[in-house]
């Protein structure tokens, strides 16, 4: 099978290894058809600043904390144990169950969480079969589905509310649909790429802001609520100087999501003014874990079972352009790393 291997930061190969024996009593071995990059998270790995580089994650005290070597070491191989960060959203048909699988059957296709790499064993609960009729690739989107639906519990939409949205890349595409189907009246895209912003209204945007043409986008926001600001902003963007700017949008004890993966020391980050003056509340939402006070009624069951539903109801039509083949990754990585504005989901196809 084929894998990928992270020799150093920004140095990615294809490898040959021997294909996987077979899957143990719950697991399917599963044949990858496509795989989705993500542009945020992943991108960090490839330039090697994640955190995982020079810490450890301590899951018993809940704090990265330095260790010599950091938790990974160069190679980096995607099917080595613990290395989702190297792809997370494979689309694959099952090939061979293990003896006491009743979830799945050879023949199904299933989205699972798993590298990019050509074939994954995955335990049974960790596939779900797509609906019948479904394009395979659009299963790439199951575990971003997953991370937005949380965002959108998280920041507590209220009907007529206003929510900006800022970053439209994949997640901010999906956020944009869900917010309006929450009961948003205004829902206002930000971010620097145009054509991200064209797509953005094309999928219910009431508007869009391109801070690259717009002096004080902030401004702009207050002037369309009425000098208000936004009741919420879900920034998914990745970058400090939009968490920045989504906390001059937001309206005095309004709320500010933030949902993508920051990466680096955060000196575009000033908490002296809007945020101090208006009281603005920062909330951290990801894809693992749900507020306490929503946990026990919106279950992962439930969460999963109504992605499904988006899964089907959602446009993703502009999101599936750009599919290239799988031996093409360090070339796809290279461009998103220079910023390539074409590029909002690539796909690998196998």
């Amino acid at each position: 099978m084929k894998i990928m291997v992270y020799e150093g930061p920004r140095v990615l190969k294809i490898r040959e290894v021997p294909d996987y024996e077979s899957p143990g009593p719950n697991d399917a071995r599963i044949q990858t058809m496509y795989s989705g990059v993500s542009h945020g998270t992943e991108i960090g790995i490839y330039r090697g600043t994640a955190p995982n580089y020079t810490k450890i994650n301590d899951g018993e005290y809940r704090l990265f904390r330095p260790a010599r070597g950091g938790a990974w070491q160069y190679p980096i191989r995607s099917c080595d144990p613990g290395v989702w960060y190297m792809g997370y959203a494979n689309v694959g048909r099952v090939v061979e169950t293990g003896a006491a699988v009743t979830r799945v059957k050879a023949g199904d296709v299933v989205s699972v969480s798993a590298p990019h790499q050509s074939m994954v064993l995955q335990n049974e609960w960790g596939c779900l079969k797509l609906p019948d009729g479904c394009d395979p690739v659009i299963g790439v989107f199951w575990p971003n589905l997953m991370t937005t639906y949380n965002g959108i519990l998280d920041t507590h939409i209220k009907l007529g509310d206003t929510v900006v949205i800022a970053g439209l890349g994949v997640l901010g595409q999906m956020l944009v649909q869900m917010a309006t189907m929450n009961g948003a009246f205004q829902v206002i895209g930000v971010d620097v790429n145009q054509r991200r912003c064209d797509i953005a209204l094309k999928n219910g945007a009431t508007a869009v802001l391109n801070p690259k043409t717009t002096a004080d986008v902030a401004l702009e926001v207050r002037k369309m609520t009425d000098k208000r600001g936004a009741d919420e902003v879900i920034d998914v963007s990745g970058h400090y100087a939009s968490l920045n700017e989504s906390i001059r949008m937001v309206a005095p004890d309004g709320i500010v999501t933030a949902l993508g993966w920051y990466n680096g020391p955060a000196s575009a980050l000033n908490l002296g003014e809007e945020f101090h003056h208006n009281r603005v509340t920062l909330k951290c939402s990801h894809t693992a874990a749900l507020a306490p006070s929503l946990a026990n009624a919106w279950t992962q069951e439930r969460r999963a079972e109504n992605c499904y539903r988006l899964l089907q109801r959602l446009n993703f039509a502009d999101l599936t352009q750009n599919v290239f083949p799988y031996e093409k990754a360090a070339e796809v990585y290279d461009r998103i790393d220079k910023g390539d504005e074409t590029l909002i989901q690539a796909i690998f196809k196998y």
